[in-house]
């Protein structure tokens, strides 16, 4: 069983703040999401790292995407680096699609090729609609993008909790994104430790795994692709619509999903289509996708 922070440091109250991670060789397999960020940004911590992405990725965008500098955008991105000490995500043996040098290629192309990212449209300065429209970019991807530009923001947060549970604490020297310089910067945190330094992050920005991708297919299929098939006389597939008994047709949702869906390169098609679907669905998450229950979790 995995050694949790709370049992390491003797933290008796259940009721806590923060992500409660293992602090041992485990990681937890769950990831910082932007959705949750969005929809909590009244909280002021959380505004401040929603404030910080844009920026980040603003100046992304507009100095490397935009212009197609990869000499000078690889390196910006090559600070991506593996934030281990957030023990979130994939295990050691699943590594693989996290962020790492190698990923700075493939994250500067995935922006790259997406129509909105290229032709410089703000839409992907906002993490949520990066992680929902640009193919290559996951969710375990914008976690650890998220992990990195925020770590001094993240270890703030951490170094008070600490505070409030008395936990000591060592001096580590960290790197994060600096939105007022717009380059990478460190300076030295004040963090727990156990084998080595320990991030903390805020419960109510966790999710499990999402395929956002799928859920936004789902929802323009049950709020505007059934309402167009029930004005079509002839359909692709007959199962689409059903006779009622009382005479009315009703759309099948399911089989209009099954026959329109979109794999994630072409969402865009649907948000110039119907432009108000992409603010429409970013209400719709906040009701109906709730933070990571951790108490189901090990």
């Amino acid at each position: 069983m995995a050694l949790k922070f709370t049992t390491q440091f003797k933290i008796k109250n259940r009721n806590i703040e923060f992500v409660d991670i293992p602090v041992d060789n485990e990681d937890l397999l769950a990831f910082i999401d932007p959705f949750l960020i969005e929809k909590n940004k009244s909280d002021s911590l959380i505004r401040k790292i929603s404030n910080r992405l844009r920026d980040f990725l603003a100046e992304l965008n507009n100095t490397y995407i935009k212009t197609n500098d990869f000499k000078n955008g690889f390196p910006f991105l090559d600070h991506l680096h593996e934030p281990n000490e957030y023990h979130l995500g994939y295990s050691s043996a699943n590594k693989g699609k996290a962020v790492s040098n190698s990923k700075a290629e493939d994250i500067f192309y995935a922006l790259r090729n997406n129509r909105f990212a290229r032709q410089g449209f703000s839409i992907t300065n906002e993490a949520h609609n990066a992680l929902l429209l640009v193919d290559g970019i996951g969710q375990d991807i914008m976690s650890d993008i998220i992990a990195n530009v925020c770590r001094d923001i993240f270890s703030d947060f951490t170094k008070l909790i600490c505070s409030k549970y008395r936990v000591s604490m060592k001096s580590f020297d960290i790197e994060f994104y600096n939105s007022t310089k717009k380059k990478w910067d460190t300076k030295t945190a004040d963090l727990p430790f156990y084998n080595s330094n320990i991030v903390l992050i805020p419960k109510i920005i966790l999710s499990g795994k999402r395929e956002y991708s799928t859920r936004y297919n789902w929802f323009i299929s049950r709020n505007y692709l059934s309402k167009e098939v029930l004005n079509k006389k002839k359909l692709p597939n007959s199962k689409m619509v059903v006779q009622m008994k009382d005479g009315k047709r009703k759309a099948i949702v399911n089989e209009i999903y099954k026959q329109y869906r979109k794999p994630k390169k072409d969402l865009i098609d649907f948000v110039l289509k119907y432009p108000n679907s992409l603010d429409e669905f970013i209400i719709y998450a906040k009701k109906h996708y709730p933070e990571l229950d951790l108490g189901n979790v090990k």
